[in-house]
């Protein structure tokens, strides 16, 4: 084992809320890294006076004599974005992680990426793994996106299939110069800190499985108009950098969203308003074929990874 970097301190941020029952599986899987160096930051975001925050004080109370497990609470719930900042702003280490608080990540991981990303200079912002998704007893998909460098459009894209927030390390001075996560974001917050971090740095890869996402107990029904909603959001907040890319990289962007607004389409049955969505960004005919062969080919070997315009 190679723990020639172990100087360098390490912050793994935890934002929660209203899962205590699965807190505890991810708190011990930072403790369990065969990297000691880390600081495991929970930011509580349950309302101060609901039973969840009771829950959660008392796992964290269990936590007490660790000297490196702190426990930062809000007072109202703010959301998810807001949470990792507070994370962010009271972390002392070189290097960030946001792990969510229903994942967990395998022992390895901290090493790995620590390793490969002191190998690599200031150009490299963050690195990822591969993943195991959980989204149900019998449905169990593994990452097989590799892609790695230079991938601002593609992130862009929203195509960048790294399965969770939970799988960057981070430089902090990154983080902490884009600005953290974008507050207004109540949907698509990885997708969105992803594409920011993206637009001057390089994204690494690691070809090993360290991190676990329970995707299997998270309320992600939603509705249609949900979707629509959070795409034309995200959207017209990244309107300025999606102008300001070349027009046929532009057109990748809005065709990508297209096709992927299609697919809830299929799944909602709103089939016709999907088809009235491809015409108007102009999407061919080709491009639908090969996206609907990437669907299938996902649903069949159950990989995850994203598609390639």
């Amino acid at each position: 084992m190679n723990n020639s970097n172990e100087k360098i301190l390490i912050s793994i941020v935890i934002p929660t809320y209203e899962r205590p029952i699965y807190l505890k599986r991810a708190i011990d899987s930072a403790l369990a890294q065969d990297y000691k160096n880390t600081e495991i930051i929970v930011v509580d975001d349950n309302d101060s006076d609901s039973d969840y925050r009771i829950e959660t004080e008392k796992l964290l109370n269990s936590y007490s004599s660790v000297k490196n497990v702190i426990y930062l609470k809000h007072e109202t719930n703010k959301n998810g974005s807001a949470a990792r900042n507070t994370g962010l702003k009271f972390a002392s280490g070189q290097y960030i992680m946001f792990l969510d608080d229903d994942d967990e990540i395998l022992p390895a991981r901290i090493r790995l990426q620590v390793d490969l990303m002191e190998q690599l200079d200031n150009t490299w912002g963050a690195c990822y793994t591969k993943y195991k998704k959980i989204k149900g007893k019998d449905d169990v998909q593994i990452s097989s996106e590799t892609r790695q460098g230079e991938l601002y459009v593609e992130a862009l894209m929203r195509s960048v299939y790294i399965g969770s927030g939970s799988n960057l390390l981070v430089r902090k001075s990154i983080a902490d110069e884009i600005g953290g996560y974008d507050e207004s974001f109540k949907r698509n917050q990885d997708f969105e800190f992803l594409a920011r971090l993206l637009e001057n740095y390089k994204l690494a890869y690691i070809d090993e499985c360290t991190l676990i996402v329970h995707y299997e107990i998270r309320g992600k029904k939603g509705t249609y108009e949900d979707s629509v909603a959070t795409d034309t959001f995200y959207i017209n907040k990244f309107r300025d950098k999606i102008d300001a890319v070349s027009p046929e990289n532009k057109r990748k962007v809005f065709v990508m969203i297209a096709l992927e607004r299609f697919r809830y389409s299929v799944r909602f049955n709103k089939v016709s308003d999907g088809f009235r969505n491809l015409w108007i960004n102009n999407v061919s005919v080709m491009e639908l074929i090969r996206y609907c062969i990437y669907a299938i080919h996902r649903a069949i070997t159950k990989k995850a990874y994203g598609f390639k315009l």
